[in-house]
């Protein structure tokens, strides 16, 4: 009878040498900030000589999917349809099942409701399950519905993670919260790919993507990345501009990002809606742009004057380390955090989370910068990202930590 456990023969190739396969499940396999470190690390992982599994979920309908990269860097992507169905508990079955398949040496959960069946599938397998903790914790539901949720996660990550790689420390302290030994866990922010942002825009493209956004030359063009969702805060955004007169007179805020399509929850649906309801009801329509989602952000970055970034909460946002690697003077909240080696007022402006009138107080100090001043602040940004957030640097350590966890 079959123990469910990988023969350790499937870990080894001809020569007798260790082959390490390391699987990786990720329930959305969209576009958005955990999928693309997922591919980042996945990345690193083959640079570091192990073999990558994808597990995932059903292919985005209203967003690109991020799977086609997954496979042209050399990972294996299998999918998996219960991944769809939250707390089914068939859904650990069947990673178990695919990764034994792979000869899984760990199982590494990505996405939020993927980690509880990863660690489930690996204990299942005797292998070491990871986690990828990109974010704050959040937990959707009736009252008593997410205070079951949060407690069925905590008992299960306190008991099954071997180790959970934490993007910021205060995503350290929930995970810590939640019962795991502090010896396992790492901080590890997160990383960008800083290819698209080395040369330089070509002659003409800025202006006409400045042209494209619908810039007013006679405002600061301002850019705000990220789909459409109350954990992005746009609607703090907007609260801010519409109790500022002078603001919205001089600005141009264009919201790059996508959501509330017929896919996604009603709750998100519900937000995007009366996210341009504001909008309108303010009189913002002349302020404030919805482009939609672009495939193009490292060149409308580029092309802007300055980044805006209203989160209720992140892990560490791709968003803004983008933004400062595209020169951009940046405003965010500090939701997440300090980023590391980050200093207030040289690399950025960084104001108090859920807070419209910081909000108000830090797009003021933008515009109180005068263009010298601001390409400074974008220039010191640039040399942050590039020095300590590129996503190969970064990746090659998350491998490390794989690698010494298997060992």
């Amino acid at each position: 009878m079959s123990t469910g456990r990988i023969d350790p023969e499937q870990r080894r190739v001809a020569g007798g040498e260790r082959s390490d396969h390391v699987v990786m499940t990720l329930r959305r396999p969209d576009r958005t900030g955990a999928a693309r470190m997922a591919l980042g690390y996945a990345r690193a992982l083959l640079r570091a000589g192990h073999r990558v599994t994808l597990l995932h979920g059903a292919m985005p309908a209203d967003a690109p999917s991020i799977i086609g990269d997954f496979a042209e860097v050399g990972v294996s992507t299998v999918p998996c349809r219960r991944m769809e169905q939250p707390w089914n508990p068939l859904q650990a079955r069947d990673l178990a099942r695919h990764a034994q398949a792979a000869g899984a040496s760990c199982i590494i959960g990505v996405n939020q409701r993927d980690r509880v069946p990863a660690l489930v599938a690996a204990r299942r397998l005797g292998v070491p399950g990871i986690l990828m903790v990109q974010n704050q914790h959040r937990f959707h539901g009736p009252k008593p519905v997410a205070a079951l949720k949060q407690a069925v996660y905590g008992r299960s990550v306190a008991r099954l993670t071997t180790l959970a790689v934490c993007t910021s420390e205060v995503v350290r302290g929930e995970v810590l919260a939640q019962g795991v030994p502090l010896d396992r866990t790492v901080v590890l922010p997160n990383g960008i790919d800083l290819a698209p942002f080395r040369p330089a825009l070509a002659d003409g493209k800025r202006e006409r993507l400045r042209h494209e956004l619908g810039a007013d030359p006679d405002r600061l063009l301002v850019l705000s990345v990220g789909r459409l969702d109350l954990q992005k805060g746009h609607d703090i955004l907007v609260e801010a501009l519409a109790e500022a007169p002078d603001l919205a007179e001089r600005l141009q805020v264009v919201i790059v990002g996508d959501g509330g399509g017929p896919d996604a929850p009603r709750r998100n649906q519900e937000f995007v809606r009366s996210l341009h309801e504001r909008v309108r009801r303010a009189g913002l329509e002349r302020t404030v742009r919805f482009a939609g989602w672009r495939d193009d952000v490292p060149d409308l970055l580029r092309a802007s004057d300055g980044y805006v970034h209203a989160a209720r909460w992140e892990g560490s946002s791709l968003a803004v380390m983008e933004a400062m690697a595209a020169g951009c003077p940046v405003v965010f909240t500090d939701c997440s955090g300090e980023p590391p080696h980050y200093r207030d007022g040289i690399d950025g402006m960084m104001v108090r989370t859920g807070d419209p009138g910081a909000l108000r107080a830090g797009l003021r100090r933008m515009l109180s910068l005068g263009a010298e001043q601001r390409a400074q602040m974008g220039a010191s940004a640039r040399r942050l990202a590039f020095t300590h957030f590129g996503v190969d640097a970064l990746g090659d350590r998350f491998a490390e930590l794989v690698t010494a966890t298997l060992r």
